[in-house]
């Protein structure tokens, strides 16, 4: 059956297929892309660095700034 698009009115769409035992997979490789709320879909985001107990205020930065940058990615969290 092909794809009729989107549906013209809002209703929820559920992801389960009654065995609750499997869980739900999205995308499942890092190279599949994803997308939320409209945002173009992307593959996942790289790995950010753990950050150790004497992590410089630069370093903190940089890790809140690049896990922003995926939630924007994703369409997650609007961009500012």
């Amino acid at each position: 059956m092909a794809n009729p698009g989107p549906a013209s009115t809002q209703s929820t769409n559920y992801l389960f297929n009654g065995d609750s035992t499997d869980g739900i997979q999205l995308a499942g490789a890092a190279s599949d892309k994803l997308g939320f709320h409209g945002a173009t879909p992307v593959v996942q985001a790289d790995s950010i660095a753990d950050l150790g107990n004497s992590a410089t205020g630069t370093e903190i930065a940089t890790a809140v700034n690049a896990i922003i940058a995926a939630l924007v990615a994703k369409g997650l969290i609007a961009s500012a």
